[in-house]
């Protein structure tokens, strides 16, 4: 029986950190458009294989459609052809989410990337006419998100069916109950035809890499720490790898992930890459207490989270 390491990666067009952007504001919220366009310059000079927006981490479920329009051309302006970008489609229902992949291709989007609808959420025939539909709205490859509300019905078998059936479904990013696993058993039943990207904000990041996946997306606020960890295992030095995970990455994200809306920002800002650290309102919760924020603060001290 061969190791987890002795497994050759699926093709894919991606190796790296696919990053996703927030959606950077100014205190009145409108959009920030230079504090956006260092954005993406930021993940330029970090080396990502590929840039999106609309995910969660860009809270796009409070975006407007107008806001979109203008987020699209000042991050696909500013990537200039120099690696793919990807846009988020998910919405309340299959029309709209159609309409934003239609969108995505007329703005010069290279991929979309899209969830099942989260208020409704469709069951196994729903959820296949689901991506068919949006296969057959656009020319662009497809990237299903499993997520937490959809991880039951988006099982293996269901997406390695629609990864062999539906010509638009190229790619599978796991984020769901159990998604290691998942990760695991696609990986293992699809004989190299299907892209598998890992996320879950890098929770896992070390393991999923020793699954043989060999691209993550996820959110901005260290890709200098995630691009390390993959570049160095990609590389074939899985010891720096994990060094960088376990003293690196793992200490900060035991916080980051209870409060990644907040901190996402905070961190961005207090690197000098946007000028404001503000969220879109409402807040997704709670901010951080005082007594957390101590910790954190202690926390990226000592493991020495770069400034700019």
């Amino acid at each position: 029986m061969s190791s987890i390491r002795d497994k050759t990666p699926p093709p894919s067009q991606f190796r790296g950190m696919m990053p996703i952007l927030p959606t950077a504001i100014d205190p009145s919220g409108a959009v920030d458009e230079a504090s956006q366009r260092r954005l993406v310059r930021y993940c330029l000079e970090h080396g990502a294989a590929a840039i999106g927006h609309f995910g969660i981490a860009s809270e796009f479920h409070k975006l407007n459609d107008q806001d979109r329009r203008l987020l699209t051309d000042i991050i696909v302006d500013e990537v200039a052809g120099r690696v793919p970008v990807f846009l988020g489609v998910t919405a309340l229902g299959t029309k709209t989410a159609v309409q934003y992949a239609q969108l995505a291709e007329q703005q010069g989007a290279d991929l979309v990337m899209a969830a099942l609808p989260y208020v409704d959420v469709p069951g196994p025939a729903g959820a296949y006419a689901y991506y068919q539909a949006l296969s057959e709205a656009t020319r662009l490859p497809i990237i299903v998100q499993d997520t937490p509300a959809s991880s039951s019905i988006l099982t293996a078998d269901l997406l390695i069916r629609m990864v062999a059936e539906i010509p638009g479904v190229q790619h599978v990013k796991g984020e769901g109950k159990d998604f290691l696993t998942k990760t695991a058993q696609l990986l293992a039943a699809d004989n190299g035809r299907m892209s598998v990207i890992g996320g879950a904000g890098g929770r896992h990041l070390i393991h999923m890499l020793r699954l043989v996946v060999t691209a993550f997306i996820t959110g901005t606020e260290a890709l200098d720490l995630h691009g390390g960890a993959v570049q160095a295992y990609l590389s074939g030095d899985e010891d720096r790898a994990a060094d960088i995970y376990f003293q690196k990455i793992m200490p900060y994200l035991a916080f980051y992930l209870d409060y990644s809306e907040e901190l996402l920002k905070y961190l961005l800002h207090r690197r000098g890459i946007i000028d404001h650290p503000t969220v879109l309102q409402p807040p997704a919760g709670a901010p951080m207490s005082d007594v957390e924020r101590q910790e954190f603060e202690w926390v990226l001290d000592r493991i020495e989270f770069a400034r700019r």
